[in-house]
């Protein structure tokens, strides 16, 4: 453990107007340094550094402090965790053990480093980057938001950079376990070139990887951009682009911005919000959500306005919802990205949109299930319908239910009892051809007679009826997941893992589709889950709210069974009186917690 002495001599060798200056942008004030503060919104300066005094202080929040307590602050991090990143800043060795992973990844980061200074200097002191800096205004970049982001060039075809790396003594193996180099028949070569280059970060501000544009090619079957291949520290599913500059700003508003690319994040930034970042040309993932969880519990999603962004968009809606995130989206107008809206109505323009038109999710995919359809084609009208209606029916209030069936009834020009009525036939239907259940029963469907449901009798019927009813809808699923999550041992072993992949496949995705949910599953599972599946089609009933508590309390019931069996097994087993007498007192114990379950359940 570090004593007060080595702490003091981290937080003294700390030059607080340079470890600041990474977060915000500082301006000379006589002796101190003014800025916005970085945890809370102004307009007017009251951040203020002093390099004598070594403090960072807000006169209006009263954030910041030392060098140490700006960093817990800044980074939502422990005072150990803070102290040693001083150090790391400092070039200080730190030998005091904390909770932080130990990163072996430092020799890569710094070849990485040398990469981005180099497509900086070609950017800087080229004909070439003379081109691509041209490109970029016309974008609508200027020269401190270029800066900020440390983009670069890679130059024409060749080994430039391989040259460089080698100067600076970088074995090759090195060169191409970054993905900066590779090998050809004879010679190593660059694996970019004459592209502008965008450096990507890790959560720190350790270079990890490039994604590289376009800016000259006017070839159509050219890539518009080229990330880094996934390497030691570069894993796609993990990265999060601008996080490392994004983070303060994200805490200090208190939310986070979701864009599909870096040229959206740049617009963003550019504008005046800064709490902008993208995924990396794939999906969001669950890892990278939970990366976000650490910053804000609220996200506004802004993908492109087209059919593939606004897919997108649903996806993630979901994986968010999943971890319990407040969600917001805004839909551009004509299909319009962020970029391209800058572009054209100018950066205040986009900030006032974009603050203007937030939607919940109910919102959003009304919008986008109704906006812009001939609803002169019978065949568009009916499937706006079945669109909305699919909303409508995951709605728990009653009051928003019915304001959305009033809003179809004037968008179709149709009475609000016809609109119920086509309402109610969607409910009922769905179900029969799908199995699809909502759980809003604001409007009761009449279902047809059916044979009466057998009560639940053996292992194999209720799991298959349990597998029905998720199979419904996510609403579903999610229901009996908060009830059956702490006795999943009450299914067989290989239906344990089907339910576990099950509640991953609803997490990614909003409707359920045996083909896409099938692949997930490995081959026994799959000729289980096929088993299961035959079982129901000669089942298929419609959905019971009784029949499904049935099933519920039959998993709970079976685990505790499970759990006296195995100790009846102890109990034949061993000798020691003592012992059992420990295990027949557990299962007297295991019957009440039973019974008290079961009674809880009744009332």
């Amino acid at each position: 453990m570090l004593n007060q002495d080595e702490i003091q001599k981290i937080i003294d060798a700390t030059d607080i107007v340079k470890l600041v200056s990474n977060y915000i942008k500082l301006e000379k004030n006589g002796k101190n340094y003014k800025g916005l503060c970085p945890f809370h919104s102004e307009d007017t300066p009251s951040f203020v550094v002093s390099p004598e005094k070594n403090l960072a202080h807000c006169f209006g929040c009263g954030g910041g402090g030392s060098p140490v307590k700006f960093l817990e602050q800044i980074e939502n991090i422990s005072f150990m965790e803070a102290l040693e990143k001083l150090a790391n800043f400092n070039g200080i060795p730190f030998e005091a053990k904390t909770n932080t992973k130990i990163d072996n990844n430092t020799k890569y980061y710094k070849i990485m480093q040398i990469a981005v200074n180099f497509y900086k200097k070609v950017f800087e002191s080229t004909e070439e980057g003379l081109n691509a800096k041209e490109y970029l205004h016309q974008r609508g970049l200027d020269d401190d938001t270029i800066n900020d982001f440390n983009i670069g060039l890679s130059p024409k075809p060749g080994d430039t950079l391989y040259q460089v790396l080698k100067e600076s003594k970088i074995l090759e193996l090195d060169m191409s376990d970054v993905g900066l180099v590779d090998k050809g028949k004879n010679n190593y070569y660059d694996l970019f070139s004459n592209r502008i280059m965008f450096p990507i970060y890790n959560e720190d501000g350790n270079p990890i990887g490039f994604s590289a544009r376009i800016f000259n090619n006017n070839d159509k079957n050219t890539a518009k951009y080229i990330n880094s291949r996934e390497t030691l520290i570069y894993k796609k599913a993990n990265v999060i682009f601008n996080l490392q500059n994004a983070k303060g700003n994200i805490l200090k508003n208190k939310r986070v911005i979701l864009h599909e690319g870096q040229m959206d994040v740049i617009a963003s930034y550019r504008s005046g919000l800064k709490e902008a970042i993208c995924t990396m040309g794939t999906a969001l993932s669950i890892n990278q959500a939970k990366l976000l969880q650490k910053y804000t519990n609220h996200a506004i999603i802004c993908y492109d306005g087209d059919k593939a962004g606004i897919n997108a968009s649903l996806k993630a809606i979901n994986v968010f919802k999943s971890l319990g995130f407040i969600i917001h989206l805004v839909l551009l107008p004509n299909g319009m990205d962020p970029d391209e809206y800058v572009l054209k109505y100018g950066t205040l323009a986009y900030k006032e949109y974009f603050l203007s038109n937030l939607l919940d999710t109910n919102q959003y995919r009304f919008k986008v299930y109704t906006e812009n359809k001939n609803l002169n084609d019978s065949n568009i009208v009916n499937q706006v319908k079945n669109n909305c209606f699919s909303l409508i029916a995951e709605i728990k209030s009653h009051t928003e239910e019915e304001d959305y069936l009033n809003r179809l009834s004037k968008l179709l020009n149709a009475s609000i009892d016809a609109i119920k009525n086509d309402y109610y036939s969607y409910k009922t239907n769905i179900y029969l051809d799908t199995n699809q259940y909502y759980d809003n029963n604001t409007y009761e469907p009449t279902y047809p007679t059916y044979p009466e449901i057998k009560p639940v009798t053996d292992c194999s019927d209720y799991e298959a009826r349990l597998f029905q009813y998720a199979r419904s809808s996510r609403t579903v699923a999610m229901r009996i997941e908060n009830e059956i999550s702490e006795f999943i041992e009450g299914l067989s072993t290989i239906g344990q893992y089907i339910w576990i992949k099950l509640i991953d496949y609803y997490n990614l995705n909003e409707i359920y589709i045996d083909e896409d949910f099938i692949k997930m599953l490995s081959e026994e599972q799959v000729n289980y889950y096929v088993l299961i599946l035959e079982k129901i089609k000669k089942t298929i009933a419609p959905f019971d709210d009784k029949d499904l508590e049935d099933c519920v309390e039959k998993i709970r019931t079976n685990k505790f069974d499970t759990i006296n069996h195995e100790l009846v097994g102890k109990i034949i087993s061993t000798d020691d009186v003592t012992k059992q007498s420990r295990y027949i007192d557990d299962i007297f114990k295991n019957k009440r917690n039973q019974a008290e379950l079961i009674k809880k359940r009744r009332k």
